[in-house]
């Protein structure tokens, strides 16, 4: 009988080695889960937001690349229509109200561009908007002023000369553009910039 109790003894405590084994093992299984599982989220997170990151970095550079164009053809159709007034002025040929109605508008779709640079930046590239936008407005004030000087010298004289008047603001507006073409340039320049700059 002592041996059978002792085998029994021994089959309990093996049995109860085996349970408690069991039962640290599956805690240590469980840990070792939640911490796979727990680490595993943690890098589909930091890859989530990497990845919307990264979206968000594209999405800005082609909004930017949108603005950027609409500045370009709202510029390039207002240089258009700057040398074409230019020119007329300089024949001696004032311009009717609408086509300062028409010239006006140009200038105000070339102010709205410029001014939407500011919602997407970056602040380099708002400046030198900004600066195309002030020149452009100088630019158009001396052909009005010259179209009213123009006008009004054709009303009192309608045969007078007018080579001095032409001579005096062929020289402002020629500053003037010199001015806008630089500022606009200098958009181009830093726009290129920015676009191909490595995120």
């Amino acid at each position: 009988m002592d041996q059978g109790w002792a085998a029994v003894t021994a089959g309990g405590v093996g049995l109860i080695s085996a349970v408690g084994g069991a039962v640290v093992g599956g805690m240590a299984a469980v840990r070792g889960a939640r911490i796979g599982a727990e680490t595993n989220a943690a890098a589909v997170l930091a890859q989530s937001r990497l990845q919307m990151e990264g979206a968000r970095d594209q999405w800005v550079r082609q909004e930017r690349q949108k603005a950027y164009l609409q500045v370009m053809d709202c510029y390039s159709l207002f240089n258009r229509e700057c040398v074409q007034y230019r020119d007329q002025l300089k024949d001696g040929r004032p311009l009717g109200e609408g086509t300062v109605e028409s010239y006006t508008s140009t200038f105000i779709a070339l102010i709205g561009a410029c001014s939407h640079l500011a919602l997407l930046g970056p602040d380099s590239v708002h400046a030198v908007g900004g600066a195309v936008r002030a020149k452009a407005e100088r630019f158009v004030a001396t052909v009005k002023f010259w179209n009213e000087d123009l006008t009004e010298a054709l009303n009192e004289d309608p045969q007078c000369d007018l080579g001095a008047l032409t001579s005096d603001w062929w020289d402002v507006l020629a500053e003037d553009g010199a001015l806008m073409k630089q500022a606009y340039q200098a958009f181009l320049i830093t726009g290129q910039r920015e676009l191909l700059r490595a995120p």
